[in-house]
């Protein structure tokens, strides 16, 4: 008997809900209108869905699935429960550290903490937050680009470093392209190679 797990890391009513992973049925994946991502830090492949948990369950209930009361063991096994809670807990921070570890973020940083008007508009000392992991639009690392969104705060402002990143290859490391400082929705450019423009024009060069 097949089985499938679905979740949803923002809010039940609204989704997104993940419904699979990298061995699921691609058919199924097509009908649940899910696509494979890769969230920033993960070494594995899930299916992701703009539907809401209750439209996901509607669809499946069509075709024949049947949802697994789950609740009876949670209240059982509140123990388990929290220590799940714990073990997601460390891996989110695992996977922080792992981000760190990036040579865009850790250049990034270097090139801000070198930047006089950038210092000034944040006021030092800079303090820099955890990435969102949730927000695979600005947070993500694929087999040639790369962007990361570190949130950053001083004492005068705060805000987002928005950082751009390529490589030539999956055995490459990244080189920073572009860095932009986000600042109540005006963001102004800190670091430019170009090289990120060049990225752009080759996916509207794809795309056309």
């Amino acid at each position: 008997m097949p089985y499938m797990l679905i979740s949803t890391q923002i809010r039940m009513e609204a989704g997104p809900t993940f419904v699979g992973d990298g061995d699921s049925d691609k058919e199924l994946m097509e009908r649940l209108w899910a696509k494979p991502s890769q969230q920033l830090g993960n070494e594995f492949v899930e299916y992701m869905t703009a539907l809401a948990p209750r439209q996901v369950l509607n669809i499946l209930e069509k075709e024949g699935w049947k949802v697994v009361q789950t609740s009876t063991l949670v209240k059982i096994a509140a123990g388990g429960f929290l220590v799940g809670s714990t073990a997601l807990y460390l891996a989110q921070k695992s996977v922080q550290r792992k981000v760190r570890g990036l040579p865009h973020y850790t250049e990034s940083l270097r090139i801000i903490s070198d930047h006089e008007r950038a210092k000034n508009a944040l006021g030092p000392p800079i303090k820099v937050g955890s990435v969102d992991l949730a927000d695979r639009r600005h947070n993500y690392v694929g087999k040639t680009t790369s962007m990361l969104r570190i949130p950053v705060t001083g004492t005068v402002s705060c805000g987002y470093l928005e950082v751009m990143a390529v490589r030539d290859d999956e055995s490459a490391p990244f080189v920073t392209a572009k860095i932009r400082l986000v600042m109540d929705d005006v963001a102004v450019s800190v670091y430019d190679t170009g090289r990120w423009a060049e990225v752009d024009a080759d996916k509207s060069v794809q795309s056309s």
